[in-house]
């Protein structure tokens, strides 16, 4: 595997080639004060191009960002659209191969170390249409030797219009369920990949056996407190090994390594397309969490999420499967987020 300094210089000689670069980049490029093709040599470098506006990727083409040398290539690149959680929906690209890396090996390489169950059909609820975690949640599923997972689909942005609603949000909830039953009622499943509180709902709602087939547990949309941990790993599903997922629609997934039932997750990057880092952390060592996108398809430094979270350090045993040897702990929105409502649901 090329190290991340490689990768740096590969993605910064593209995206800044005056005729095969981003568009972007090139009028950005305009604007600054050193010559990113040549004085940016390693990632400690990389702070010089100050915060990316990303707010750019809600308003402009995806081709904008994307090099020139993939513009005739546009059916290798995969679409990847935000929930709009704040602000209009952000939209970007990744190459089949960058997709891969970004959605599918993360998850493939942190499943094999805590034996995640193979050969089992998988369930997700989630967001479909243009959310990529659809995308790639049935990638992995497929990987993990499921057939092509069943759905449920779920609208995260029509969630959060509901949350002033309670009636209407429930009732929601409600649909949600009932096509999930429908589903276990007449399919063997064993895995299913939903968000924290649908996995409650689901916990409380299903029968005992019916919990007791479930053997994998997959997390995403958004965190979760340590009483959900022990709830799901004690009493909702205690024959399920559980892994969550953490990342966006801009970056990719960083999966959860390491620790041990009812800890909050630590989340680490894989491979070398993509750093976790923090932006301006506190006496406390907790800052805003900050990533740097490192592909081909899209060049983005220095971006700066909604949740907080602390830097821990990784072990040898996943940094030898190819984990950054420092990830964050427990990345939650900040107190005083209104962001942080989002619906209750994802």
């Amino acid at each position: 595997m090329k190290t991340l300094e490689t990768r740096l210089q590969e993605v910064l000689d593209l995206h800044f080639d005056p005729k095969w670069g981003s568009e972007f980049w090139l009028q950005r490029e305009k604007t600054l004060d050193f010559n990113p093709r040549t004085e940016i040599v390693s990632l400690h470098d990389i702070h010089r191009f100050g915060l990316t506006p990303t707010e750019t990727l809600a308003t402009e083409s995806i081709q904008h960002f994307l090099p020139r040398r993939y513009h005739q290539e546009l059916h290798r690149c995969i679409n990847s659209e935000t929930g709009g959680t704040t602000g209009p929906p952000k939209r970007t690209v990744f190459l089949e191969e960058e997709f891969h890396e970004a959605f599918v090996q993360p998850f493939l390489a942190a499943a094999e170390l805590i034996n995640f169950p193979r050969d089992l059909n998988w369930l997700y609820i989630g967001p479909s249409g243009p959310h990529v975690i659809g995308k790639g949640a049935r990638r992995c599923a497929v990987e993990m030797g499921s057939v092509d997972p069943f759905t449920v689909d779920f609208d995260p942005r029509w969630v959060r219009k509901l949350a002033s609603n309670p009636f209407a949000k429930n009732r929601y909830v409600e649909h949600v369920l009932d096509q999930v039953a429908s589903v276990l009622d007449t399919q063997e499943i064993g895995v299913l990949f939903a968000t924290p509180p649908i996995l409650t709902a689901l916990g409380q709602r299903m029968p005992q056996s019916q919990r007791e087939v479930i053997r994998g547990i997959h997390l995403g949309g958004m965190t979760a407190d340590t009483t959900f941990w022990e709830d799901l790993t004690t009493d909702y599903f205690p024959n399920a090994v559980a892994i969550a997922g953490y990342g966006n629609s801009l970056a990719g997934v960083c999966p959860q390594v390491g620790g041990r039932p009812r800890d909050l997750p630590d989340y680490f990057a894989h491979g070398n397309r993509l750093v976790l880092d923090l932006h301006e952390p506190d006496d406390k060592g907790v800052g805003g969490v900050m990533f740097h996108r490192l592909d081909h398809s899209c060049f983005l430094p220095n971006v700066v999420e909604r949740d907080v979270a602390q830097l821990v350090p990784n072990d040898d045993v996943a940094i030898n499967k190819g984990f950054h040897t420092t990830g964050i702990h427990d990345p939650h929105p900040p107190q005083s987020s209104k962001d942080a409502v989002q619906g209750g649901l994802y």
